[in-house]
């Protein structure tokens, strides 16, 4: 896993809810009526001082010990660039008018290449994930289905069995669905507007959804202007059990097997266990711009707890026609 992988973001569209990652103490304080206080504070002072090695050159070490949260990603990028001394010897670059001069500490994994899977821990602090999960509970409804044309799927049949909602930033008074699809951007290198809207999905007991595509292949659903192109699963709970994200046809093998039960989670395939905060993106793609078929997923029955989750889904083509 790479601890301290740097992003550098050229992101211009902030909140003003977003914390300077190269400010110490940083606090965020909503303007809703609770007002809670999301990403991150430590208050301690900081010293680096440089000493010479044993070979004539220099090393920054850190003086004070802080009390850190490593899953609070404010506080971790935080940290990560006060003691490091990153930004003295690389400052951040003057940016064109569509970028950002600020630098980024967004730790990642590589699961797979077939398809793509990226998981990237700690992506969401606790705090924002219960604040989107407070505002999408007051609009959950049955989640949908898209189907082909002509094609429809009986209730019994049980397909996708959770409850959900759409939500946009512009729904969110307090910034924090902004503050997150920036963080995404700058994480995927995809620009914000070529995401659609957050949709929050609830599984509670035995609650699933059977495998799927997210991309639309033009021969089952007709021309598409604008292609899903991927996913990023947001996770807002933590599991007791079940619940993972299903890869059934991951490998380099993978795209041709044979899917004998669609809902079969102990079928040895590829998870994801649900850890809360974590971001996991995937591609619906292949590098040429192929729909990818190792790329079909589905979310496990909740055996114990329940699960929250947001998917953000990402577009070919954005509002900027980019």
């Amino acid at each position: 896993m790479c601890l301290s992988c740097f992003l550098l973001g050229r992101f211009s569209h902030f909140t003003s809810q977003l914390p300077d990652p190269n400010a110490s103490g940083t606090q965020v304080q909503l303007s809703g009526a609770k007002g809670r206080k999301l990403g991150a504070a430590y208050d301690e002072e900081q010293s680096i001082k440089e000493a010479d090695d044993k070979q004539g050159g220099t090393a920054l070490v850190p003086q004070a010990k802080v009390s850190l949260n490593p899953l609070d990603p404010v506080q971790l990028q935080t940290w990560v660039l006060d003691n490091t001394g990153l930004l003295k010897v690389r400052p951040p670059l003057p940016a064109a008018a569509s970028g950002s001069e600020t630098t980024y500490v967004i730790p990642f994994q590589i699961l797979s290449w077939y398809p793509r899977i990226v998981v990237f821990p700690g992506f969401i602090d606790k705090a924002r994930s219960e604040h989107i999960v407070a505002l999408a509970g007051k609009f959950m409804y049955p989640s949908g289905l898209a189907y082909r044309p002509g094609e429809h799927v009986e209730g019994e049949q049980q397909t996708r069995t959770s409850t959900g909602t759409f939500l946009s930033s512009s729904q969110d008074p307090d910034g924090v669905l902004g503050w997150v699809e920036q963080r995404i951007a700058a994480a995927t290198m995809l620009p914000a507007d070529n995401g659609e809207a957050f949709n929050v999905l609830h599984y509670q007991h035995m609650q699933h959804y059977d495998s799927h595509m997210d991309s639309f292949d033009p021969k089952d659903f007709g021309p598409q202007p604008s292609q899903r192109i991927a996913t990023v699963l947001l996770y807002l709970s933590e599991v007791l059990e079940g619940g993972e994200t299903v890869f059934k046809k991951e490998g380099l093998e993978g795209a041709d097997r044979i899917i004998e039960d669609w809902r079969n989670c102990d079928d040895g395939s590829f998870k994801y266990a649900p850890r809360m905060g974590d971001a996991v993106l995937f591609w619906g793609v292949k590098p040429n711009g192929d729909i990818d078929p190792h790329s079909l997923h589905g979310g496990c029955p909740v055996k114990k707890g329940e699960k929250w989750v947001a998917t953000k889904w990402i577009r070919s083509r954005g509002a900027a026609g980019y």
